[in-house]
């Protein structure tokens, strides 16, 4: 599967406050090729359970991820956070099981692309491990 078929079937779910940061990061991805499902992270106690990677948009927001930090910890899917400057969330994430991946500075479509076929990588990867065990994997 070649680079351009694998990216354009990635749903990336994106978590963070609605306003214009998130606007603008769901209309990035849009353009490069993905799916992109949105929500705003504080009226969730568990991310939704559509797409097949979390990215969290933690830029300039000062909401208060407390209720969502321990649905966010179990969620098995690779999970990209956007981060400008350190943050308790960040930290207590590090030690999830499934990949996550903190991107800070500046931004650019190369950076959003190369990470997010690691993390696709990942994903392909852990529901090809569960297959082989025989766990049965549910469509997202």
């Amino acid at each position: 599967m070649g680079y351009e078929q694998m990216h354009h079937q990635t749903q990336i779910l994106v978590l963070g406050s609605d306003g214009a940061g998130r606007s603008a990061l769901e209309e990035t991805l849009t353009r490069l090729g993905y799916v992109v499902l949105a929500a705003d992270a504080a009226s969730h106690r568990t991310p939704p359970a559509s797409g097949d990677i979390v990215m969290l948009d933690l830029r300039g927001d000062d909401a208060d991820w407390r209720q969502l930090a321990d649905g966010l910890h179990a969620d098995d899917r690779p999970m990209m956070i956007i981060s400008e400057r350190p943050r308790r969330l960040v930290r207590s994430l590090s030690g999830r099981a499934a990949c996550t991946m903190v991107m800070t500075g500046a931004e650019s479509d190369a950076g959003y692309r190369v990470a997010l076929s690691v993390c696709s990588a990942l994903r392909r990867t852990a529901v090809e491990r569960r297959g082989r065990t025989g766990i049965s994997v549910a469509a997202i």
